[in-house]
């Protein structure tokens, strides 16, 4: 195991690559190695959550025009 995943698994505050601030570990997603995401919840949502979630839509409306 990499050292800094296990400094990870220990960590109660990250810094967020894309903001900058410093939050609690609860901020951001955990995966399943026990290490977290560099991104915290809310500039995931800026960054790919909002454009998913869009594109998604979109996909649902062309399915209706379609049948």
């Amino acid at each position: 195991m990499r050292r800094r995943d296990e400094q990870q698994r220990q960590a109660t505050h990250l810094v967020c690559r894309h903001c900058g601030q410093l939050l609690p570990v609860s901020r951001f997603e955990r995966y399943r190695t026990g290490t977290y995401r560099r991104v915290c919840h809310h500039c995931w949502w800026e960054l790919y959550g909002r454009r998913m979630r869009q594109q998604y839509i979109l996909r649902q409306v062309e399915n209706r025009n379609l049948v």
